[in-house]
């Protein structure tokens, strides 16, 4: 073979090259002591010549460990989950750790392939979005019958685990607080998808506003179901056309509010004039200044990425952690003040 490099050359490989023993050639590859230097320094330059490369996999069935993480999200698509992904990839980095990446699409049962997946590529442990709203959550109790160090995004009924969550519903009491100060009392809503516990709780959070100032919503202007920007430009080119439209729109996240102000300003209305228009998740965005709830999505996952390795190298064996985190109104030019002259 010469000095040529062989691809996936492997233990039994470099044995047979030197003559050594599997077991003297993973020991040294692996930094064990015991062994002269000479024979060390064969090892490692002949491994070196021949392009041996580790296989981490392997190395973890023996280890115990595969120096990986996963990560289940629910939108790749989505910019709320930028923020997230980017905090537990930073901790990972810093302990050595590689991230695997998995968006479920708002699909449970690609949710529960992708965790499989990860269980079967013996990952270290899982940071869990999970759909929270007219699931089961089996596979989520399966893991912990396994002893799978894993924490979650939202909060599982029954379930005893490291969960980090955001008040979301606080954040809909604010954004109906701060229309109705500006003089909105005809508002409407655009929820996220069904199985979104975060748009079922900004939703009950605007109506308990509206009803502890005594209004009442328009039931034709609660949009129950909304999970993408097409769907959003599609309310609000039917908004545009209305004769009766709401003076203000909470929407579920920033991105149905820019599909929304797209479809208005399509047809040739203005925002905030012809409409106010609030989102959530405070994206980053050019597109319009919205008025939006920031969310501390990027702290979020810097905590989540931090509890899960106190878990997996057993820093910390005290009950499980409950974090919620507030949100914080943002405000900018697309809500119109009906008080002003």
């Amino acid at each position: 073979m010469g000095g040529e490099s062989v691809l996936n050359t492997t233990i039994a490989d470099l044995a047979r090259i030197t003559g050594l023993a599997k077991s003297t050639i993973s020991g040294i590859l692996n930094g064990k002591t015991g062994f002269s230097e000479k024979t060390r320094k064969k090892v490692m330059q002949l491994a070196q010549e021949h392009g041996y490369i580790p296989n981490e996999i392997a190395k973890g069935l023996s280890s115990r460990s595969t120096k990986s993480i996963g990560l289940i999200i629910k939108d790749i698509t989505n910019p709320f989950y930028n923020h997230i992904t980017k905090g537990v990839q930073e901790v990972a980095i810093e302990h050595g750790y590689t991230v695997f990446l998995c968006s479920s699409g708002e699909n449970q049962e690609l949710e529960i392939d992708h965790i499989e997946a990860m269980v079967r590529k013996r990952v270290d442990g899982l940071v869990i979005v999970p759909l929270l709203e007219e699931v089961s959550f089996d596979h989520i109790f399966d893991l912990k019958r396994k002893r799978m160090p894993f924490v979650t995004l939202g909060q599982i009924p029954g379930l005893s685990c490291d969960t980090f969550e955001f008040d979301d519903y606080d954040g809909g009491c604010q954004v109906t607080q701060h229309l109705i100060s500006k003089g909105h009392e005809r508002i409407g809503f655009v929820c996220g998808l069904k199985t979104s516990k975060a748009s079922k709780q900004r939703l009950t959070g605007f109506l308990d506003t509206m009803k502890q100032h005594g209004l009442v919503p328009d039931e034709a202007l609660i949009f129950k179901e909304t999970g993408s920007m097409a769907e959003a430009q599609e309310i609000g080119r039917r908004l545009a056309a209305s004769d009766d439209r709401p003076t203000a729109l909470i929407c579920f996240d920033d991105v149905i509010a820019i599909g929304v102000i797209k479809a208005f300003m399509a047809a040739g209305l203005n925002v905030p004039n012809d409409m106010s228009v609030i989102g959530f998740d405070d994206i980053d965005t050019t597109a319009f200044p919205l008025s939006s709830v920031s969310i501390p999505t990027y702290e979020a996952g810097k905590a989540m990425g931090t509890r899960l390795f106190d878990r997996i190298f057993q820093r910390d064996d005290s009950d499980f952690r409950y974090v919620k985190y507030d949100l914080k109104l943002v405000e900018r030019a697309s809500v119109k003040n009906l008080f002003s002259p």
